[in-house]
């Protein structure tokens, strides 16, 4: 039984080359199975996250498949890669569960899972990580970040975009912010263009997202967090976090919009009781970079949207 007092069913991966099983070569198609892997809970969602590279036109398929009791799901597809291209998939739902663009939900939990990439020409994968969570649990575990650090980013506000969909595009806006910081000297109309899903018609796309960072020669990966004691961790000057927040109006005081189901903001440091951020939805610029409360932030951020986060770090 998951009480109060138990850890939050939060477990991350990064995967490695000795995980798969099974390598195949069918008409030019090369597909690797990993090996079963048996999570120390049972949970209701599953995130995976790839980085590659190819020089020419080859492709990647990402899919994954979980176990309940003795019954394996089929692999459900959770997006196709190329360098110039890439989409998620149409609805996907059974009695296991169903992908909601980037993520898997079951219901009930599964007790187990595996990955299955199928390859085409010369795609070569260079990180696979996996999140996974079990959304019973309200609340996160209490403690703040320890020390003292702030990034100094270049702020982008995305209203200042000269774009249709410049209200929908706190993702790549936030990407960019990251990515510029660590010199990749990009710009916000670039990376829409590199994280959009045709297929869903959004930014927003984590395992896209991240996959976009890669090309510009950084690691990224989706990761869910338990406490805000993790940060100093991945919140440094190789390392940033994108994080996840919704609120309703008055639960986080200096916020650029009143209220929100789900935005992203790039945390750039933290300091006694606060977490600097650079908000993408501020009216201007120069709005962008902004303090929070830690513990208003930690609910909006850990509890509401239950950690969730994208890292950008440097190899």
């Amino acid at each position: 039984m998951i009480t109060a007092k138990t850890p939050p069913p939060v477990f991350n991966l990064l995967h490695n080359a000795s995980e798969t099983k099974d390598v195949k070569w069918v008409d030019g198609v090369k597909t690797a199975l990993s090996n079963e892997i048996k999570t120390p809970f049972p949970f209701n969602t599953l995130v995976l996250s790839v980085n590659y590279h190819t020089r020419t036109d080859g492709l990647l398929l990402l899919e994954a498949q979980v176990r309940r009791g003795r019954k394996w799901s089929r692999f459900y597809k959770l997006g196709l890669f190329s360098r110039d291209f890439q989409s998620s998939f149409p609805a996907q739902q059974d009695a296991f569960g169903h992908v909601d663009t980037d993520c898997l939900v079951l219901e009930p939990e599964a007790e187990a899972f595996r990955y299955r990439l199928s390859l085409y020409g010369d795609m070569e994968v260079d990180l696979l990580a996996s999140s996974i969570t079990n959304s019973r649990l309200d609340e996160p575990l209490g403690g703040e970040a320890q020390g003292c650090f702030n990034a100094r980013v270049e702020p982008v506000s995305q209203l200042c975009v000269k774009h249709k969909d410049r209200r929908r595009i706190c993702s790549p806006a936030a990407l960019t912010m990251a990515l510029n910081y660590f010199g990749a000297k990009t710009d916000v109309l670039r990376v829409m263009k590199e994280v959009f899903d045709p297929a869903s018609g959004i930014y927003g796309n984590w395992i896209f997202n991240t996959a976009c960072a890669a090309r510009y020669g950084m690691e990224s990966f989706v990761r869910r967090f338990a406490s805000l004691r993790e940060l100093p961790e991945f919140v440094n000057q190789n390392s940033l976090v994108l994080a996840s927040v919704g609120y309703k109006k008055g639960e986080l005081s200096n916020a650029a919009i009143a209220a929100t189901p789900g935005h992203l903001v790039l945390i750039t440091g933290y300091e006694d009781g606060k977490i600097w951020t650079a908000d993408p939805a501020a009216a201007t610029d120069g709005k962008v970079i902004r303090p929070y409360d830690a513990r208003e932030f930690s609910r909006v951020w850990l509890k509401n949207k239950r950690g969730v986060s994208y890292i950008v770090r440097k190899k």
